[in-house]
C-alpha cells in the first residue's frame, strides 16, 4: 500500500478548527481541527517539536517549546493515480 503524508503545525490545526467552531484561541479548535482531518481520512502518526524559544527570567535563560513549533504528521492511503 502507498501512503500520502501531510505535516502541519499547531497553528494550522487551530485555524482548521476555528472555521468549524467559529471561535479563536481555544483548545476546542485544536480538537475540532484534528477531528476534521480524521474525517478526511488522515491518521495522526507523529507529533514533534521542531524548534525552541529562549526565554530570559530572573533565574537565567530557559529553553521553552512553543506551540508554533509543534508539528503533526498524518498519513492516509494514497489515491490511485
Amino acid at each position: 500500500m502507498k501512503w500520502e503524508y501531510r505535516t502541519v503545525d499547531w497553528g494550522e490545526i487551530r485555524k482548521i478548527g476555528s472555521r468549524i467552531t467559529g471561535e479563536d484561541f481555544i483548545d476546542a479548535n485544536v480538537d475540532a481541527g484534528l477531528n476534521f482531518l480524521g474525517q478526511e481520512g488522515w491518521d495522526l502518526v507523529s507529533v514533534y517539536v521542531d524548534g525552541f524559544a529562549m526565554h530570559r527570567t530572573n533565574k537565567g535563560e530557559e529553553m521553552l517549546a512553543s506551540s508554533r513549533y509543534v508539528k503533526y504528521t498524518f498519513k492516509r492511503p494514497a489515491a490511485d493515480s
